[in-house]
């Protein structure tokens, strides 16, 4: 399917659009948060969590379903620094969530293959897009998870990108993948292995495996971001 960049930014300014109006129905409705503390808007005080995870007002709650080193159905584990995400219809109607980690350490033990990283030779080399130089591989990527959003429950998670350095930004694309942007402008030195600061494509299905890294180089080597004013700041959008 080809996506026009004309298209792309019209859709983008409709989505824009839509967030504004209801903005505005939630301000009529008394649902914004309100400047003066003499105007009851909002949903009340924020009460505090005896487990000091989240804060909520009264008749909010939140649920865990992945945390930092859980092991994984892959045998992997949950790397560090969640970041960007999106979810997708899954089967049956359940959703698959495609998240974004954001590590840019290599001797770190933050990535999936756990301390030492002795879990990396269970992954094959052509399915790590850095490995490294010696010290270790480059420990960024994405997992991949299948919740069951009517039973509240995480079924299976894995790994679906690996070797990439501090997965930051993206977005879904209309034929359902996730396209993960690097934050960072690294070259190939003593640590790594090849350049980063480029786009991935991820396909949000349930695999066995992570996916092929293929840098999408027609998208270009910059750091990206969500959001910024400045052209490096921006992800997946350049002249």
């Amino acid at each position: 399917m080809n996506l026009s960049r004309r298209h792309f930014l019209r859709t983008a300014s409709a989505i824009s659009l839509g967030f504004t109006g209801l903005q505005n129905l939630l301000t009529q409705h008394g649902y914004a948060a309100s400047k003066s503390p003499n105007i009851p808007y909002g949903f009340g005080d924020l009460i505090p969590d005896p487990d000091q995870i989240l804060d909520l007002p009264a008749g909010f709650s939140y649920q865990i379903i992945s945390r930092r080193f859980d092991r994984m159905d892959d045998g992997f584990y949950v790397p560090a620094g969640h970041d960007g995400m999106a979810a997708f219809p899954g089967p049956s109607g359940k959703t698959i969530l495609v998240r974004n980690h954001e590590v840019a350490e290599i001797t770190a033990s933050n990535g999936p293959f756990g301390h030492g990283n002795e879990e990396l030779e269970r992954l094959p080399p052509y399915l790590l897009y850095d490995g490294g130089t010696g010290s270790g591989p480059s420990l960024g990527g994405t997992t991949t998870l299948l919740y069951d959003t009517k039973r509240r429950r995480l079924e299976r998670h894995y790994l679906s990108l690996a070797g990439t350095v501090r997965n930051c930004a993206g977005g879904p694309t209309p034929w359902n993948t996730w396209i993960s942007c690097e934050e960072t402008t690294l070259l190939a030195d003593e640590l790594h292995e090849k350049d980063h600061g480029y786009n991935f494509e991820v396909r949000a299905k349930l695999g066995k495996a992570p996916v092929d890294p293929q840098p999408l180089r027609e998208m270009g080597r910059f750091n990206h971001r969500g959001g910024g004013d400045r052209p490096e700041e921006r992800c997946c959008l350049r002249n």
